[in-house]
């Protein structure tokens, strides 16, 4: 063992008894009750030396070995510490580390233990994520995608910039007439340099024969199609993801003030998509026959942006498996007015053999 504090933990204070850490992932300080030798031991907890290394400099008869393992395997149960010598070798070029520095002490706090924040960095790495749509939605998932790194990005859309798009699609100023897939393209190049971006321009329908072609080669859809509705496009992506076990996440929408964040489709984990319109479908829509296309409302650009970001942290817990998934059989409701985030349970509906994962 070769004990070395987390990225994301501070030494507050130590004291001739106690010893405080502050962990910035659960924005709480931590209180152990620490001797002056288990400071000593932690003060030379750098990760390059062994316990045998650190015991020696300690040079206290009565303690073991197996006393010292023991203290550091309790920090390293509490996320505290890890041990640097079951660290994975990965490694980043320069740039990609230089710019991505401190979101690795943010993921030093989502690993878990045996795994590191460059771990789940190089996991976004590898990932490979289709977004369907690039318009509000899609552009900003896309860039925020490249942003926290992830390396393979395809995206699908068969528009082209309009003038009307400019006041929430801001990434496509200045690119009137030209194919949005690749004026993204150029400018995710440009945000992050590492991230492969291949483009497609196809409409999506329900039997679009392009989706045999790309589906099995990504880990993740992503479902950003707002025509003929979201409801629709994430039916047909659900029905065409879930023979092939491939994830999806509906985008969500951003009407008004209000931005909805769908559940988290995992086929035979999760609530299908089928059973979550039934479910949802007077709660969404309570006027009969009204779809949400249909009633009179505004689009803010920041309720575009909110809903990316809403969902950006659920997309990295799919990708890289740091945590389990928090809206697997769950829908939350944003309002951007209160800064309130509403959340409810959308269970599977029983006897439904999809949502058992039985089909």
């Amino acid at each position: 063992m070769h004990p070395i504090m987390r990225e994301h933990i501070t030494l507050i204070d130590a004291g001739p008894s106690s010893m405080r850490f502050y962990c910035c992932h659960r924005a709480e300080v931590v209180t152990y009750a620490i001797d002056e030798v288990g400071g000593r031991a932690v003060s030379l907890a750098d990760g390059r030396r062994a316990l045998g290394d650190i015991l020696k400099q300690l040079d206290k008869q009565d303690l073991t070995h197996s006393d010292l393992e023991a203290f550091f395997r309790g920090l390293i149960d509490d996320n505290i510490f890890r041990d640097a010598a079951s660290d994975s070798n990965v490694e980043f070029g320069p740039n990609y580390e230089a710019r991505l520095k401190r979101q690795l002490v943010y993921f030093s706090g989502l690993a878990p233990a045996g795994r590191t924040g460059r771990d789940i960095q190089d996991s976004l790495l590898r990932s490979r994520v289709l977004i369907v749509g690039a318009g509000g939605g899609g552009s900003h998932m896309a860039v925020q995608l490249a942003g926290v790194g992830v390396g393979n990005l395809t995206i699908v859309d068969h528009d082209r910039v309009e003038i009307g798009n400019l006041g929430r699609q801001i990434f496509y100023a200045g690119r009137v007439g030209e194919l949005k897939v690749e004026v993204l393209k150029s400018v995710i190049e440009n945000i992050s340099p590492e991230t492969a971006v291949t483009t497609h321009v196809e409409k999506l329908t329900r039997d679009a024969e392009w989706l045999g072609e790309i589906l099995p080669k990504v880990d993740l859809v992503i479902n950003c199609a707002d025509y003929p509705s979201m409801d629709e496009t994430s039916r047909w992506l659900f029905d065409a993801c879930y023979p092939r076990k491939i994830p999806l996440i509906p985008a969500g929408g951003y009407n008004g003030h209000m931005t909805s964040v769908p559940p988290t489709l995992i086929p035979g984990n999760s609530t299908c998509w089928h059973c979550y319109e039934k479910t949802t479908a007077k709660k969404v829509s309570p006027f009969g026959k009204l779809k949400l296309s249909e009633m009179k409302s505004g689009v803010f650009l920041p309720a575009t942006v909110a809903m990316a970001a809403l969902q950006m942290p659920e997309i990295v817990r799919v990708l890289t498996g740091c945590e389990a998934p928090r809206f697997i059989n769950r829908r939350g409701e944003f309002d951007l007015n209160t800064c309130a985030l509403r959340v409810e349970e959308v269970p599977p509906t029983p006897g439904c053999r999809t949502c058992e994962g039985t089909a």
